[in-house]
């Protein structure tokens, strides 16, 4: 039995550097998918309650000292607020897999590496603030400078809480921005105590904002509103493009990092057993809930019968329990409308004549029996065109997919709406480059899985999304270009006493 805090008291929002409730007073309750219970209420922000967030954070952009703080006093606070993640790492952890499902050693993982990513993200927008001399042609003084974009919207999903905000917030305030965030509101916990590190940490009143409420009145007003200059967003696609709709009002800029349906290539020249690993491994981490999930597995039809059995072997073999045990290797889906969710596309693989060799099914027995729990399933002989291959389940629901040549297997990693990740399992080097290369995706791992580094640029191709996040890349998406040519040694005088002579 899993002993944990099974109350806590009511979270309040961040806004002008004061822990406030909605204006109205309403709450939510947030429920721990592992137990079915609920164990915290949130503030229910509305329209009203967004607004005044997004008018703090334009009056600390425009009159507030954060944006003309030098980059060494910012760091200094990002520094602090490092040290405090540190310390806290194991009670972030454990906060995110009480509100999602997801095992708590996977949050850990995750966690643990993000100080070393708050480090990288200073030492990166240390190298932005100098200006890059440009030479030119004409005797000129040429510069291009890097400046904050102004006000950011930041809106996070709950797969991964904590890493997520992590991927967005520290490049957006460390640039000079001030930020209004929107958690998502089945996780909002590890952001609102990230709140508490910065305030603690003395960064500036205004300059950051943390509301909580439904993505539909509050999200929508955070696009709408034409004082926020960038909404940064990480979620479906739908609401993504609903996004982009609600953003024309003031052209602000978007950055999106939608869903996925990742191709996870395995050619026959690994053994069977690592083949089934690598599957493993791209599959079933954070539940399957992940948008670089590897869900469409191709396994070469040499080694593919082979293959199948061990990858349900490993796969029943997998611990489903509990988010806060140590032994849990498959925690429950965030909310029950999300199992549900896979329980009927499950359905979907049954009825398109996909054969089912394991899970399928909720598990009920013992401390499950509340939770809102999937077993791991795995569908083999799947058809590309099936749904199951083409729409995003987020969820431990997998397809193998049988190919015979390289050629044949780019065709079908391709034949998607999606371009976010994919992964080649090769010892062919030259075939691994070749047909990462060939894979229309942002980002493709070889002989890997999920190794999301700080100093690697992470986004997508076609409907996954607009722009990068980490490398120096995510760090320059919060910034504006400005060019500032300059001339001191009397070209442009002499062009006019030219022109005039003529």
């Amino acid at each position: 039995m899993v002993k944990y805090k099974e109350k806590f008291e009511e979270q309040k929002v961040f806004i002008d550097g004061e822990w406030t409730t909605s204006s109205k007073g309403d709450t939510y309750s947030i429920i721990n998918p592992s137990t079915g219970k609920s164990f915290v209420k949130c503030q229910k922000c509305d329209v009203e309650d967004t607004k005044r967030a997004i008018d703090v954070a334009r009056d600390a952009f425009d009159n507030g000292p954060w944006p003309e703080m030098s980059i060494e006093e910012r760091t200094k606070i990002f520094y602090k607020v490092t040290d405090m993640i540190a310390e806290k790492a194991w009670e972030i952890s454990k906060l995110d897999a009480m509100c999602n499902g997801v095992p708590v050693l996977e949050h850990a993982s995750m966690t643990m590496m993000l100080p070393a990513h708050m480090r990288y993200v200073c030492a990166q927008a240390k190298k932005l603030v100098e200006p890059k001399k440009v030479s030119g042609e004409f005797p000129l003084d040429q510069k291009v400078w890097r400046e904050p974009d102004g006000v950011v919207a930041i809106i996070t999903p709950w797969n991964a809480p904590f890493g997520e905000c992590m991927m967005k917030l520290p490049p957006a305030l460390i640039d000079g921005n001030t930020v209004v965030f929107k958690p998502a509101s089945q996780t909002p916990l590890t952001t609102l105590d990230l709140g508490k590190m910065f305030e603690k940490a003395g960064i500036p009143k205004g300059a950051l904002n943390i509301i909580t409420g439904p993505g539909p009145v509050v999200g929508v007003e955070m696009a709408k509103n034409t004082k926020v200059d960038h909404i940064s967003f990480t979620g479906e696609g739908i609401t993504g493009k609903e996004i982009v709709q609600n953003a024309l009002g003031n052209l602000k800029k978007v950055t999106l990092e939608l869903g996925g349906k990742s191709p996870n290539i395995i050619f026959d020249d690994f053994s069977v057993d690592e083949a089934a690993t690598a599957a493993m491994i791209g599959g079933y981490f954070l539940n399957g809930e992940i948008c670089i999930d590897g869900s469409r597995i191709f396994v070469q039809d040499t080694i593919h019968e082979k293959f199948s059995k061990k990858f349900v072997e490993l796969s029943k073999s997998l611990k489903i329990g509990n988010a806060l045990s140590l032994k849990t290797n498959i925690g429950p889906l965030v909310t029950e409308t999300q199992m549900e969710k896979n329980l009927k596309y499950i359905e979907y693989g049954k009825d398109a004549g996909a054969t089912l060799l394991c899970g399928g099914y909720r598990p009920r027995e013992g401390e499950l029996k509340d939770g809102f729990f999937v077993a791991p399933t795995v569908f083999d002989n799947v058809s590309n065109d099936m749904r199951i291959a083409r729409e995003e389940i987020f969820g431990p629901v997998l397809c193998v997919i049988p190919f015979s040549t390289e050629k044949e297997v780019i065709e079908m990693a391709n034949d998607t709406t999606y371009g976010l990740a994919g992964a080649v399992w090769t010892h062919d080097k030259e075939r691994a480059v070749r047909v990462a290369r060939k894979i229309k995706a942002g980002t493709v791992f070889i002989n890997t899985y999920h190794m999301l580094t700080a100093d690697m640029p992470f986004g997508g191709y076609k409907q996954s999304g607009w722009g990068r996040e980490m490398s120096e890349q995510g760090v320059e998406e919060f910034t504006q270009v400005k060019s500032i040519t300059a001339d001191w040694s009397g070209l442009t005088k002499w062009l006019m006493n030219v022109i005039i002579s003529h």
